[in-house]
């Protein structure tokens, strides 16, 4: 891919008296592959307070209490993404580093499944099709680190992996 093609959003709203965030203050919300040139999207998420710049939304209503936790939340499957921490039943979870990605990546967007490769673009960082097996290593040990909620890592035969949140009653 030629420079000229490229377009540096980043570059652009610097020249509008906008500061890009932090490196690594973003989440990867998706990867596509672009056929036929050999490249990828990387689609990046980025949290912007609603009242520090004049271009951003203000919420004008007044929101409601979050609602007050049920008692049996000890017992559920809690991801912490600012503190890296897993809960299972109220014990933490010890994860490897890649093990937390892999969780996190799959449970960003719940019922969603997601094929080897992009798991290994997104978590792994590779773009090649070589690697499937270690997503299902990883899968297999996250799986069994989670315990009791180890089903929440669904595999979708001949397809990949989701994350099944559980059902409400």
């Amino acid at each position: 891919m030629s420079h000229q093609n490229v377009i540096d959003f980043v570059e652009r709203r610097r020249e509008q008296g906008h500061e890009p965030p932090d490196l690594g203050q973003g989440s990867v919300l998706g990867v596509l592959p672009v056929p036929e040139t050999g490249a990828v999207l990387m689609i990046v998420g980025y949290l912007v307070p609603a009242g520090g710049s004049a271009d951003a939304p203000v919420a004008r209503e007044r929101t409601a209490p979050p609602p007050r936790r049920p008692a049996h939340d000890e017992e559920e499957l809690v991801l912490d993404r600012a503190a890296r921490v897993v809960r299972a039943g109220g014990e933490e979870v010890e994860l490897t580093f890649r093990e937390f990605e892999l969780l996190d990546y799959l449970s960003s967007a719940p019922g969603r499944v997601y094929n080897r490769r992009q798991l290994m673009a997104a978590v792994w960082d590779r773009y090649d099709d070589e690697g499937g097996r270690t997503v299902d290593v990883h899968v297999l040990r996250l799986r069994r680190k989670l315990g009791r909620h180890a089903g929440r890592i669904v595999t979708v035969r001949n397809v990949g992996y989701k994350y099944q949140p559980p059902r409400r009653h």
